[in-house]
């Protein structure tokens, strides 16, 4: 994995992992307002800044993690910014050295975690619930008539070829009215990260089976990742979803 700085005078480190955020720890000032930088994260990519340390020091270690609790993972920069490629949402905080000594304490801790839209969302063929709407910064989801031009859903379900499909809310302006367009893509072997914008393999329709997890890159830029729980003869039980609320990211979380 490549880690790249924004300055050219930077050094950064691979320095193994650990499964204890709290140490080394020492005498050095603790490290503040740690920050991710949502305007320059983007894709696979996360930007995080923090304020240099009034008192001389060797460098700075990030610490990071997918999951927390969870293992460490740590890198050194000189500079007080870092950009790195990840495979998924982490957790990070940052602490400064100099010789042997370190900061007392951890920096604030920041994250590029998904928000997560947890309950079970059925989704019916033909039915008051085969449309789905995400609403804006990952607040919830609801389910809703498709057919209606009252409801602006980003998905509903329908049946071909005696197969269930997802398929962009305005697939079919027709019969499914105000509908909104969402790119779809099944995960398979893309991970925890969404393809970029513009790949050819985002389509408008997925055939979906149960235990599995699609993408969807919504009409308003966001992200969201989709568990389908279970299917059945008329539809769908999506068992959870996450919206990436930094708008460019591709980033999900590890569950």
């Amino acid at each position: 994995m490549k880690y790249v700085a924004l300055a050219a005078s930077v050094l950064i480190v691979m320095v193994g992992c650990s499964s204890e955020p709290s140490s080394p720890s020492g005498t050095l000032p603790v490290v503040q307002n740690l920050t991710v930088d949502e305007t320059a994260s983007k894709g696979d990519t996360v930007v995080l800044h923090w304020n240099p340390l009034d008192v001389e020091v060797d460098g700075y270690h990030v610490y990071w993690s997918s999951t927390s609790p969870g293992t460490w993972h740590e890198n050194v920069t000189e500079d007080t910014t870092l950009t790195e490629i990840a495979e998924s949402t982490r957790y990070y905080y940052v602490k400064a050295s100099k010789g042997l000594d370190y900061s007392s304490d951890n920096s604030n801790e920041v994250d590029t975690r998904a928000t997560l839209i947890t309950g079970l969302f059925t989704m019916r063929i033909n039915d008051l619930t085969n449309g789905l709407i995400i609403y804006d910064d990952g607040e919830g989801a609801g389910t809703g008539v498709a057919d209606s031009s009252e409801f602006h859903q980003d998905i509903y379900i329908a049946e071909a070829n005696n197969q269930l499909y997802f398929y962009s809310g305005d697939h079919n302006p027709t019969q499914y009215p105000g509908g909104r367009h969402t790119f779809l893509c099944p995960v398979g072997v893309f991970g925890n990260v969404a393809p970029e914008a513009g790949s050819a393999d985002w389509i408008d329709s997925v055939l979906i089976s149960e235990n599995n997890f699609y993408f969807g890159h919504l009409s308003n830029g966001y992200y969201i990742h989709i568990y389908v729980d279970s299917t059945f003869t008329n539809g769908a039980d999506i068992g959870s979803i996450e919206y990436q609320t930094i708008s460019a990211l591709r980033l999900f979380n590890v569950l």
